[in-house]
């Protein structure tokens, strides 16, 4: 998450959103708040809402 932008981790989810996104919610909230808003940001815009 430290070298991914949100919309590359985003592509990613698509592949298994229910899998994928909270692990990908928990990596950017390890890194710091400023990462996970823009990934959960990044997630609403492609439509993966919760």
């Amino acid at each position: 998450m430290r070298i991914r932008v949100p919309e590359e981790a985003v592509r990613c989810a698509s592949a298994d959103p229910q899998r994928l996104v909270p692990l990908l919610l928990d990596a950017a909230r390890g890194v710091s708040d400023a990462r996970h808003r823009d990934l959960v940001h990044a997630l609403r815009v492609a439509g993966f809402t919760g």
